[in-house]
């Protein structure tokens, strides 16, 4: 614990005493905000309190794991190697469920340097504020912090009604459809996404972007991805007999993957965000990822793709999903 004038500091380097700053909230009060959350939890991996870590990082995130007793001892670990010397806030920004916070971690480890820079992203689940992914550098990097208006939006999770319904074609190309593109690019990035339907971000309508491949690669780890692209009211056709079985996930459906059969080749008609339509034979992971959001558009999931068998072997893992994300936040 930091000493000043004989006060026990807060190790979120914030000036105030630890009993009235992070203290209250490691004994399970709620934080009002992404900020508060992201001191405590700073102050919590200074104090090795690695149950706060893992009760207030999101399902959705991929650093959740079902292991907790493994995930327990990875975050002391951590906590018991690095000198945690002072936390600095470059700047906080929260629209309704979602909020950012970038931050300068000034860590050591040997008396080395191992400060790292991070952009985080936290998302309300009810009444509580969760971490959920983040965008790292090593050293202070400013430059991440950006002055934009936060466009990050909060996801449909698994068992939400409205990834169930069947979308509506969108008549017009408006400015607030250009703006849910945007908002839905930066979604998917934080997320760390190649692609996100309309549906997963709470509009019903019949649109999807992708990351689209620069190669025509069928293994996963070689494949490069490139520009987003936009598809408004697709039409898939022609699927090739030809097929292929390749692991899928869903940024709704988090942390649980499968191997979904799928053609390797299809035809796609679509509008683009500028509203020409265009007819374009595609094929490997381009041709997969659009499948998977078309799927999103008409009320599929990838795991609706999977024989009887396959699915059972989900049925638990997708229960405590549930469990976890609408039912309880006992995590």
């Amino acid at each position: 614990m930091i000493k000043k004038d004989n006060v026990e500091c807060c190790p979120c380097t914030s000036g105030l005493s630890y009993q009235t700053c992070c203290q209250p909230l490691h004994n399970g009060a709620l934080a009002k905000n992404a900020l508060m959350l992201m001191r405590a939890r700073y102050a919590a991996y200074a104090l090795d309190l690695n149950s706060y870590i893992i009760r207030t990082t999101h399902p959705a995130s991929p650093q959740y794991g079902d292991d907790h007793e493994g995930w327990l001892k990875e975050i002391s670990y951590f906590s018991k190697t690095f000198q945690f010397n002072r936390l600095e806030i470059l700047s906080f920004k929260e629209k309704e469920k979602v909020a950012t916070v970038t931050f300068v971690a000034h860590i050591s480890q040997n008396d080395q340097d191992a400060t790292f820079t991070e952009r985080s992203y936290f998302e309300k689940i009810k009444d509580q504020w969760l971490y959920k992914n983040g965008q790292l550098c090593e050293g202070r990097v400013p430059n991440l912090m950006t002055t934009e208006q936060l466009k990050v939006l909060p996801l449909a999770y698994y068992d939400d009604p409205i990834l169930r319904k069947k979308a509506k074609p969108i008549i017009k190309i408006t400015e607030d459809i250009k703006k849910l593109v945007e908002e839905m690019k930066e979604t998917m990035d934080a997320c760390n996404g190649i692609g996100l339907a309309a549906p997963q971000v709470h509009h019903s309508i019949r649109l999807f972007i992708i990351r689209e491949p620069t190669n025509k690669e069928l293994d996963k780890n070689k494949v490069k991805w490139g520009e987003i692209k936009v598809f408004i009211n697709p039409k898939i056709s022609s699927p090739s007999e030809k097929t292929w079985k390749e692991s899928e996930g869903c940024l709704s459906i988090p942390n649980i993957y499968a191997d979904v059969e799928r053609p390797q080749e299809i035809t796609v008609e679509y509008i683009n965000i500028e509203g020409k339509i265009l007819k374009q034979r595609i094929s490997a992971w381009e041709a997969r990822v659009v499948l998977h959001e078309n799927d999103h558009i008409n009320g599929i999931l990838f795991i609706d793709r999977l024989s009887q068998q396959e699915a059972e072997k989900l049925t638990s893992f997708l229960e405590n999903l549930k469990k976890r994300i609408h039912n309880s936040f006992i995590l």
